[in-house]
């Protein structure tokens, strides 16, 4: 075992008591692995995190099991900078998506136990569940084929912010509201998180207990993992939790709330130590057994046959020809990854509290090093935009880039100004800070990113550009700026209902450009064809319905999450007012 779990030994800490007893305790660790040799591999991974190595910064914790030994155990940065307090590999975080595996092996317990069928009607056991003149069945909701719009989409459309407290009840609230689905149950799939909160009301529903009782009796019982467990309210205290950071908009790092209240996608508190005895479990069935183990790493299908890249609750793919069950998750600042190649017998996991640590991609390329030789080269290499360094541009050169840009995917990103920092953001997604590492190249450092500006035309002008993800690179052509009409603003302006959300927006022209107002601010639409606009998350296309003659009676709102949900344009009447 690899015995060098922290470094922070050589932190310029203030000599609390908690500080004092996380030294000892990392100093017992380390000297008792002193005489474990420090393999080749071991100092590449080191190399991977060392931007985290440090006193100032978050970071994460990182274990990797070979043939069910753990070959590699470390920690890096803090997990709470304020109170100089480190991480360990046995530090609770939240591990956001990744909590899904877990509740869907409650689920196939259940099913084990003859308590329930896959193939049940969603509202058997859900009967407020609206019926959608489809059946949605269980398994729909594990394998993400329901066609249930997403409720972090709904919810942030009907003004709630993802740090609010947000409930079970919160999320069913608008579900019973809903009308209509992102497609037919079983013809796609789309990730719903949705699924997996009726899929954690089935378990307490069935089981007679919450789903947070069951697990801990069923699952991480069993299994020994005592520091796992759902969260099921923001308010309950976690002993030496991991707190969440983001990259502030100029150097160093922030706060990031997360409040959910909610278990069943998400809200999972775990330790890198911990998910080393569920991997395993994987090989040696200790819990649950090996036929339901393998079925949930078996790919479903779609109603006409095509196979899915997910099973239950994991995905199932391949890495540079290798098969692999994985699954990541993303909440606030919290960045978790779990990686298994069965044939290989190696595990990689990865739990961290910064919004720039790419666990994901992290998590590739320790499996580079541990696989080396036994994986195929990739077409195209994965660049790590991540590694880019930030240089310093006059602000004043931002304005030229600033504008919308429709890019060869069907999609559009857009950038603006804030301040001294030039922010862009791809239809439905949030808001990003693209750092300069020369007049026209910028970098993102919360995703593996990167946008490259044409060089201007004779009127100053950026006309275009190339944006890079991971190994995906789309041309990006700008989209002129849209100048209306009287006529067209009057249509356009008013106010617009969703009964779906039980929400009132306000429409406006300003500056020639579109906004949407509702309880949480204003959002911005960059035009996109006639009658369309994209804007920032959770609005990724925004289509108006609108006359040949120019009146606008609603609009519907697209994220590939949550589809076509429909606004009515209206007329609010003041109280006691005459209605002429």
């Amino acid at each position: 075992m690899y015995g060098r779990i922290d470094r922070g030994m050589g932190y310029a800490m203030k000599a609390t008591p908690l500080t004092l007893l996380s030294i000892l305790l990392l100093a017992a660790c380390q000297q008792a692995y002193a005489t474990t040799p420090v393999t080749s591999e071991q100092k590449q991974v080191d190399a991977l995190f060392a931007r985290w190595d440090r006193a100032d910064t978050p970071g994460a914790a990182v274990e990797v099991i070979k043939d069910g030994k753990i070959v590699y155990r470390h920690a890096f940065g803090m997990a709470d900078i304020e109170q100089d307090r480190p991480i360990t590999p046995s530090t609770a975080f939240h591990v956001a998506s990744l909590s899904k595996q877990f509740t869907a092996f409650a689920i196939l317990l259940l099913a084990q136990d003859g308590k329930l069928s896959l193939d049940d009607d969603v509202r058997r056991y859900v009967p407020e569940l609206p019926d959608f003149g489809h059946v949605i069945r269980i398994r729909q909701l594990l394998n993400h084929t329901s066609g249930l719009r997403d409720q972090w989409n709904l919810l942030s459309m009907a003004g709630w912010r993802m740090d609010d407290v947000i409930t079970e009840e919160d999320v069913m609230g608008l579900v019973r509201r809903q009308r209509g689905l992102n497609f037919a149950p079983g013809s796609e799939f789309e990730y719903s998180n949705t699924g997996y909160t009726l899929l954690g009301l089935i378990v307490e529903r069935v089981s007679g207990e919450p789903l947070a009782a069951f697990s801990r009796a069923r699952i991480f019982g069993p299994l020994g993992m005592k520091g796992t467990f759902f969260h099921e309210h923001y308010s309950t205290l976690v002993l030496g939790r991991a707190q969440s950071y983001q990259p502030s908009a100029g150097t160093g790092y922030e706060g990031v709330g997360l409040s959910y209240s909610t278990v069943g996608p998400s809200s999972l508190f775990t330790t890198a130590d911990d998910l080393v005895l569920w991997e395993r479990n994987f090989d040696d069935a200790r819990v649950g057994g090996k036929s339901l183990l393998a079925q949930m790493q078996t790919p479903e299908k779609l109603n006409d046959g095509s196979v899915l890249d997910y099973g239950d609750g994991l995905f199932v793919g391949d890495y540079r020809g290798l098969r692999t069950i994985d699954h990541n998750g993303a909440d606030a600042g919290f960045r978790s990854y779990a990686l298994r190649f069965p044939d290989q017998h190696l595990a990689i996991v990865i739990v961290g509290n910064g919004a720039d640590i790419q666990a994901t991609r992290l998590g590739e390329r320790i499996a580079d090093i541990y696989l080396e030789g036994q994986l195929k080269a990739l077409p195209v290499p994965v660049p790590d935009y991540a590694n880019s360094i930030e240089v310093k541009i006059d602000p004043a050169r931002l304005d030229a880039l600033v504008g919308t840009y429709a890019l060869d995917n069907g999609s559009a990103i857009t950038f603006a100004r804030d301040h001294d920092h030039l922010v862009g953001w791809t239809a439905g997604d949030d808001k990003m800070v693209f750092y300069p590492t020369g007049e026209r190249e910028f970098f993102v450092k919360v995703t593996n990113a990167r946008f490259t500006f044409d060089a201007p035309g004779v009127d100053g002008v950026s006309p275009g550009g190339t944006w890079q993800k991971n190994t995906r690179s789309r041309h990006a052509t700008r989209i002129a700026p849209v100048k209306f009409t009287d006529g067209e603003r009057k249509a356009l302006e008013g106010e617009y209902y969703s009964d779906e959300l039980h929400v009132l927006y306000t429409v406006s022209v300003k500056d020639g450009g579109v906004v949407l107002h509702y309880s949480r601010g204003d959002v911005p639409l960059a035009p996109f064809g006639k009658g369309s606009f994209v804007g920032t998350w959770p609005f990724g296309l925004v289509q108006f319905q609108c006359s040949p003659q120019g009146a606008c009676t609603g609009f519907t709102a697209t994220e590939d999450r949550a589809r076509d949900i429909p606004f009515t344009k209206v007329v609010i009447i003041d109280a006691g007012a005459t209605r002429r």
